[in-house]
């Protein structure tokens, strides 16, 4: 009875302990793992907390970029258009500093860097809307530029705004490595419970400690792979902090591609690497490299397909190349070179168009967290060579708007010293008026002084002056009819040209006798038609230049002219109308004539035919000739000679002057004295 009371008692203990035991480890396991979990958790939200901090940080400075760049470009340009920028991230950066505020309500230093962030925002929008109102009412902001004012508000503004993002940073290293150290000792702590309470039920309860060390176990893996997640997810957000961090505030390609360059070669553990954009028709040109050996031998232009670089921008899709020749590129260092391993061509975009490669060179094995990080950095590397590319674009139009405006300034300096001039005109001309004035006094004086002595000049003077008034009524009258003259004829030459237009274009018509009908005298006299035409269209554009005709002179326009050619022409034009009237008509070159003339063709040709069509008009019968020769001072005379009336003696001189007729009725018989060669 003692035996077996013995033995159920130490049955009972060891079916205790072998219950109660692994249940109170089970418990006290699912505490630790509770507790393990939910500090995880914990410590996860804290980070990501920190990263939307970051990330809002972030927005809100380049939203601040954005609006800076718009009010600059409309202080500058003056075009609405600029302040599209402006108008739409002002309110977005209220609504971010407000949630940023938020978000930080339990760290009072990053609350008080955010407010004192907003009071320099509120000043510099301040700022900015009364330089937009000042340039839109066309006030000068040149000098609130040149003051500074808003350079050193949005320079307080960046330096809040980074020594905010430096201290979260150190805040997400600082949870980071505290998640880290608590996982660890936690993890270490508890296997060594676990060993020890292991070892202590295995001389008791083996099979039982083994179900229970792999249940453990299959927890124990479980968290190591969440935790190497979170390390994971934590090293990548890092990375893309440390960018951001390190490409903001860079304006120009060649100061944001090293930054970019160091950064990842640095993060990702690499060699050498170098960094591409793409311009619009495909070319890559380089614009920042790392770590080669002789830059300067390397190709900085890609063209389109020349390259696997080209071939990962067209593609948009990341390259990793391995087992490379020893020759593909050195790895330079101050004690020597190497080759690389592999090569990543990693293509960076921007909303999905494709701005350039990362070529990125390993002495180890890429890994897949370093392809993951790149596929990653590619949209913000993206924005980032895209908005610098934007601003060297409004760079550009400003120092072209400073140009123009240099050029206006030398425009106005002109004008004001023409208008000095005008001023010094003006005052010479008051001068004289008031010279003009004090002798007209004087005369006044005198004419006073000899009024009495001069009383019976007056009436004639009042007759005098009575046919002043009607010569001046007489002038206007002429004036105004020679006025209402010139635009008659400006008129009818204008109506004139219509129909002569489709009587030459009927003429060359049938001159040309395309269709073989017409025998050759017709076709001479259609090519007369169309001469004769021509120079009626000639006279007829004379008369629209009112102005030289008024004036009593007109261009001469001389060019080399065939003499005989002009002279066959006048007789085509003249022989048929001798032939009405039933005269001889006759044309004489002599042999000594040179072939062709210096002089202006329609003039000649103008003053030949005056001559003849009024030696063919006066002339009733016999005959009418033209002769010419050559005289011994090296001239060419032209006579023409006609059995007609002739010119009396008296009239001869008047044939150069403008044309008189004699008899302006309609029924007159022969036309007026003078020829209008003038």
């Amino acid at each position: 009875m003692t035996g077996s009371s013995i033995d159920n008692s130490q049955f009972r203990r060891i079916l205790t302990r072998n219950v109660a035991l692994p249940l109170g480890l089970s418990v006290l396991s699912a505490g630790v793992f509770v507790a393990i979990i939910a500090y995880l958790i914990n410590v996860l939200n804290w980070v990501e907390h920190s990263q939307r901090v970051i990330g809002s940080a972030t927005e809100v400075s380049k939203l601040v970029s954005e609006m800076e760049t718009g009010m600059r470009g409309y202080l500058i340009a003056g075009d609405e258009s600029f302040l599209g920028p402006y108008v739409v991230s002002k309110p977005k950066v209220e609504a971010e500093l407000d949630g940023l505020i938020k978000l930080v309500d339990d760290n009072p230093a990053q609350a008080d860097r955010l407010t004192r962030v907003r009071r320099a925002h509120a000043e510099w929008v301040k700022y900015t809307e009364e330089m937009i109102e000042r340039r839109r009412t066309g006030q000068d902001v040149t000098e609130s530029v040149k003051s500074g004012r808003g350079k050193i508000l949005t320079d307080d503004m960046r330096g809040q705004f980074n020594a905010f993002i430096v201290n979260e940073t150190a805040v997400l290293q600082e949870r980071n490595e505290d998640a880290r150290s608590v996982t660890t000792w936690s993890v270490g702590f508890y296997l060594l419970f676990t060993l020890i309470v292991g070892g202590t039920l295995a001389a008791f309860g083996r099979r039982e400690l083994v179900r229970l060390s792999d249940s453990y176990t299959e927890v124990l893996e479980n968290e190591a792979e969440h935790n190497a997640e979170l390390r994971h997810q934590g090293w990548l957000r890092s990375g893309q902090a440390e960018l951001a961090a390190k490409s903001a505030g860079l304006h120009t390609l060649e100061g944001l591609a090293p930054a970019v360059l160091d950064q990842v070669v640095r993060y990702l553990g690499g060699s050498v690497a170098a960094m591409y954009v793409r311009s619009d028709d495909g070319v890559l040109r380089r614009i920042g490299a790392y770590g080669f050996s002789n830059e300067e031998e390397r190709a900085k232009i890609i063209a389109p397909g020349a390259s696997l670089a080209s071939q990962a921008a067209n593609e948009n899709r990341l390259l990793t190349i391995k087992e490379l020749p020893e020759d593909y590129i050195k790895v330079a260092s101050s004690l020597g070179e190497t080759a690389p391993r592999e090569v990543v061509i990693a293509p960076f975009a921007n909303f999905g168009k494709v701005k350039g490669v990362l070529e990125i060179g390993f002495l180890h094995g890429v890994r897949e967290r370093d392809i993951e990080f790149l596929k990653l950095i590619g949209d913000a590397v993206g924005s980032s060579v895209a908005a610098v590319v934007y601003r060297q674009r409004l760079q550009d139009a400003l120092s072209e708007t400073q140009a123009l405006n240099e050029e206006l300034q030398v425009q106005q300096e002109e004008l004001r010293t023409a208008n000095e001039e005008l001023e010094e005109q003006s005052r010479a001309l008051e001068e004289s008026q008031t010279s003009l004035e004090n002798q007209q006094a004087e005369l006044e004086q005198t004419n006073e002084q000899l009024a009495e002595q001069a009383l019976n000049l007056d009436m004639k003077n009042a007759a005098l002056t009575e046919a002043q008034e009607q010569l001046r009524a007489r002038a206007l009258e002429l004036e105004r009819a020679s006025r209402y003259k010139s635009e008659f004829l400006a008129n009818m030459s204008h109506e004139l040209r219509t129909p002569l237009n489709s009587s030459l274009i009927l003429a060359k018509l049938l001159s040309d006798n395309v269709p073989g009908n017409l025998n050759e005298e017709q076709v001479r006299f259609a090519q007369t038609i169309y001469s004769a035409g021509n120079d009626l269209l000639h006279l007829i554009n004379d008369i629209l230049d009112i102005s030289k005709v008024e004036a009593g002179k007109l261009e001469l326009l001389p060019e080399d002219l065939p003499l005989r050619r002009t002279v066959e022409g006048l007789g085509r034009t003249f022989e048929p109308l001798a032939k009405q009237k039933n005269l001889s008509f006759s044309l004489t070159v002599e042999p000594n004539v040179p072939a062709t003339i210096h002089t202006d063709r329609q003039r000649l040709e103008q003053v030949l035919k005056n001559l003849l069509s009024n030696a063919v008009k006066f002339t009733e019968q016999g005959a009418v000739s033209l002769h010419v020769g050559a005289t011994d001072e090296g001239w060419v005379q032209f006579s023409v000679s006609d059995s007609g009336i002739g010119i009396a003696p008296e009239q001869q001189e008047r044939i150069f002057e403008a044309f008189h007729q004699a008899d302006g009725t309609t029924s007159r018989r022969f036309g007026g004295t003078g020829l209008g060669l003038s």
